[in-house]
This record gives C-alpha cells, structure tokens and sequence, in this order.
C-alpha cells in the first residue's frame, strides 16, 4: 500500500500540489448542478486498483447500495441517483486530478470520497474552493480536521480513536505495561504519540515503542525480540490488518503470549485470514458489526446481502453512511452544492449503519465506538 489512509509523511507537499492545481478548476464552480435533468449526480472516489481495492471497491458497494435503495423507491421528486465513480490509486496526485474534474463538472454536487488522508488532504483545497462537499469513509487523519468548509468525514479521528483505546486497555482492563508497534506513517505516528499521552497521563508506562516501515516490513523478528524483552501487558499496534497478522503471527511463533489491540484500521475479515489462530482474543474497536440491533444497520446489513451476495465491511458501512447523509440533504431540499454543506454543518443525530453521527464544528465524526473481539475467528460484541 503506497499511502496509508490514514496520511503520508509526504502530505504536506501533496497539499501544496492541490493547492497550486485550483487554477484548473476556475472560479464560479459553485452552481446547483447541471446536466441530465432527470439524474442527480453523486461522485464517488477511492481506490479501485492497488494494494488498498479491496476497502476502495467495499466503499463503492457501500455507496451504490445508498443510490440503488433511493432510486428503487422512485428516486428524489422523480430523478434517478447516479454515482459516477474515478479510481485514485491511493496516490495524491491521482486525487488531486480526480477533484480537479469533479469540481468544474457542475452536474456533480457532492463527493463521497477519498479513502486515504493524504488524498483527502490533497483534493480538499480543490473542492473548498470550487464549494462541492467531499466526505471521506476513510481518511482519519489529525491533519484533515477544520481543513476547509465543504470537507466531511463519516469515519472518527485517530486522536479520539487512540484516546478510547488507551482507556480501554488501562482503566477497563488494567493493563499497566504497554508497549507499541506502529507504522511509520503520519498515521502510525499519530495512533503512537496520542496512546503514549494518554496512558502516561493515567499512571501507566510505555515499555516499548517499535516503528516498521508500511508496506516493505515482512520479518519483525528483531521487534518482537525487544518486545518480549519489555514484557508487556499488552500490545497496540497503530497499523493496518496486514501487518498486524504478521506481527500477531510471529509474535506467537516466539512464545509471547501478551494481547493485542488496535483501532478499527485493522477491523477486517483479511486480519483472521491471514493471522488465523494468532489474531484470537485481538481486540478492537470499531463503528459496525453485523450483531448491531440498530435498525438502521439491519436494514444495511440485509439490503447489502441481497445485493452482494456478502457480509458488508466496515467501509462499506462509512460508504454507504456517506452517501446516506448527502441524499438525505438532497431529499430535504438542498439540491444544490452550498444546500447539501448547510445541511451536512447542522447535523446532530444521523441514524446510520455505524451509529449516530453528528459534526463538530471542524466536520469531525462525533460518534461512541463499539468495542469488538476476535473469537473463534470472527468479529465480535466484546464483554469482558
């Protein structure tokens, strides 16, 4: 994976890009929306080929799923809902261009998208300036809060998921020894620093702190060496499900028996698949789980198994929650692309398939995580 969603050292840089790429979009970008009078235009954009298209591909689903079960229904006042769906390779500069063309496309009045931070981070500029909406189901960078006025996002911080997660292993269970394993990544920087400050502030120490470079580690022996050294009551590891098998896997193999944690980065059925017996007892947190009583998962979870022919993932759910809030803007008159921001800016208490969602004033998912477990192979509700 070139750039992990949650960002890349190198995003500031791609912003500067963005940022000089708004020439391309012109100014008076912020129209109602042209086009096919009888369609309403959504764009949508993720990664659809790489190493991140299995989450790019769930969040199309998600999203489709969302125009599919309005335009079933009639549509809005008789026009059909239309994803118009780009590719961008989880590479800024893919997604610079992609936010170039939604933006001076007038028939396009909101996006769903991007799944990594650096994109967001690199199309934000382009879709603040042309005044089209862009919310992310993915990109839970530090760096995209308050980054502009049309910038959304339906997926929580890494800082608040970092904050729970810490609270979680030192007030509920106890833990007093922490160590952590992170990807080198703005990121897994990010997850490192908050987990650090958090339990040191609740009187708990970090007895290890071990950075691997994302995508190109594949041998953490000489990590789980200093690991077993420290001899921690836990493990949190700030990554992706990948390398947390890997690490689970060889982790084990040593003889180190100390849980893991993480956020919901590594909330994927791939994480059983490849740790297997290694990733039991993993404990996660998480926004969507099949168990969930709430009616608007179920309806999710049951409409998108009638479509697909499969368990939806936890960015289909962001996706789909995404596309959700834009078509309920759209329903309640806010046609347009300055409607659907003032719309989106009030929201206190969207019912959607990850729980209810409200935005503070920078456009932060405001939402209570559920806390999950890996228990004979599969995700579920933890209770200790």
């Amino acid at each position: 994976m070139m750039f992990s969603m949650r960002g890349s050292t190198k995003w500031k840089a791609f912003l500067l890009a963005g940022i000089s790429s708004l020439l391309l979009v012109g100014c008076g970008q912020s129209g109602s929306g042209g086009g096919d009078s009888k369609t309403i235009k959504l764009g949508f954009v993720a990664p659809l080929t790489g190493a991140s298209a299995q989450d790019g591909e769930s969040m199309k689903k998600g999203a489709q799923l969302a125009a599919d079960l309005v335009n079933k229904k009639g549509g809005i006042n008789g026009k059909t809902i239309e994803l118009v769906a780009q590719d961008d390779k989880s590479d800024p500069k893919e997604a610079a261009a992609v936010a170039n063309k939604f933006a001076s496309d007038k028939s396009i009045l909101a996006v769903v998208g991007h799944f990594n931070s650096s994109c967001t981070l690199a199309g934000a500029p382009i879709y603040n300036k042309a005044g089209v909406v862009e919310i992310s189901p993915g990109s839970s960078s530090p760096a995209v809060s308050g980054i502009g006025k049309y910038t959304f996002r339906t997926i929580t911080t890494d800082a608040f998921q970092g904050a729970y997660l810490a609270k979680w292993a030192v007030k509920d269970e106890g833990f007093k020894k922490i160590a952590v394993v992170y990807e080198n990544t703005d990121y897994g920087q990010g997850i490192a620093g908050v987990v650090e400050k958090e339990v040191t502030q609740m009187g708990a120490a970090v007895v290890a702190k071990e950075a691997y470079i994302l995508g190109e580690t594949k041998d953490f022996s000489a990590i789980v060496s200093k690991l077993k050294a420290a001899n921690p009551d836990v493990i949190i590891i700030g990554g992706l499900y990948n390398e947390a098998a890997l690490i689970a896997k060889q982790a084990r193999r040593s003889g180190l028996t100390a849980p893991f944690m993480g956020v919901d980065a590594i909330y994927s059925d791939a994480l059983v698949k490849l740790g297997a017996e290694a990733v039991e007892g993993v404990m996660l947190t998480g926004f969507f789980h099949a168990s969930n009583t709430n009616p608007a998962a179920q309806e999710f979870i049951k409409a998108y198994k009638e479509k697909y022919n499969e368990e939806p993932g936890t960015y289909a759910a962001y996706s789909y929650d995404a596309a959700r809030l834009i078509i309920e803007a759209i329903e309640k008159g806010k046609a347009d692309r300055e409607g659907i921001q003032s719309y989106l800016a009030s929201v206190k208490d969207f019912k959607g398939a990850t729980g209810t969602t409200a935005f503070d004033d920078k456009h932060d998912c405001i939402k209570e995580p559920l806390k999950l477990v890996i228990k004979g192979g599969k995700f579920e509700i933890y209770k200790k």
